[in-house]
């Protein structure tokens, strides 16, 4: 069944360059409205606030930090969200969806330190224990830690040009393997929208939101898999049921978030 044209009439556009570059460049140069660039404050799991950023440079694995202007990186931050639009643009039918664990993903070393951070959220921000353990997971090539890693860097202005640099190489690095997370938090950003957080009824879902949940994020996919699985067109329905049980069987902090995997299941 083709079902392409059913979920096209359920996704939004999510991005648009003349409402998004202001609003990331003002994070990334520390410009007076830069308090706009928030990230979804409570993403459960892909958004949690720090008090303070590490002061160490502990992504010194991402390479060395290149001295550039507010004008470069402002070129650097457009190429890559240019980037990250035209992925979005390629959204595929969600009957494509494949769940995949996150060994299936990428690396996971010390994926309890992963867990242990989402467990403790929202907690866990104030933790260094908890923070420090996240960076290292990050640093030994971890995809969920630098997942977790990214979004505390962009919940903030960045606040000075090696900040920002470090933060649109992370962005890179995510783009460069296909971790969707990165384009379901830019959408949420863009379009001035919070990730659902199972408390408030589902809002529409956008392009965005399917191309991240197409490509192994958790949360978007528990989004997306809600609003699929009230669909009409028994085989999104299907496929929305997969999504929830796909995102809650990733890790147990998941599964605790987004309730029993065989509850979810059979819920209607």
């Amino acid at each position: 069944m083709d079902t392409r044209g059913n979920h096209e009439q359920q996704i939004g556009t999510g991005l648009t360059a003349a409402d998004g570059r202001g609003l990331i460049y003002a994070a990334t140069h520390n410009e007076p409205h830069a308090g706009h660039w928030r990230g979804p404050r409570e993403a459960r799991g892909e958004g949690p606030r720090l008090t303070q950023a590490p002061r160490r440079d502990d992504l010194g694995w991402l390479g060395p930090v290149q001295a550039l202007d507010k004008d470069e990186l402002t070129v650097r931050m457009d190429r890559l969200l240019t980037s990250v639009m035209a992925d979005v643009a390629t959204v595929q039918d969600p009957e494509q969806f494949v769940c995949k664990q996150p060994a299936e993903v990428g690396p996971v070393p010390r994926l309890d330190a992963v867990d242990a951070w989402l467990d403790r959220f929202p907690e866990s921000r104030k933790d260094h224990a908890l923070t420090r353990d996240l960076y290292r997971a990050a640093a030994e090539g971890n995809w969920l830690a630098r997942v977790q890693v990214y979004t505390l860097l962009a919940e903030r202005p960045a606040r000075d040009n090696s900040t920002a640099y470090r933060t649109i190489q992370l962005m890179e690095w995510l783009q460069q393997h296909g971790i969707g997370a990165l384009h379901g938090i830019v959408g949420a950003t863009l379009t001035g929208r919070h990730h659902f957080d199972g408390e408030a009824p589902t809002p529409a879902i956008t392009a965005s939101d399917m191309f991240a949940a197409l490509h192994h994020s958790y949360p978007a996919q528990h989004k997306v898999g809600l609003a699929l699985s009230r669909s009409d067109d028994p085989a999104l329905a299907a496929v929305g049921r997969k999504m929830i049980d796909c995102a809650a069987g990733a890790l147990p902090a998941y599964a605790r978030m987004y309730g029993s995997p065989d509850l979810v299941a059979t819920a209607p």
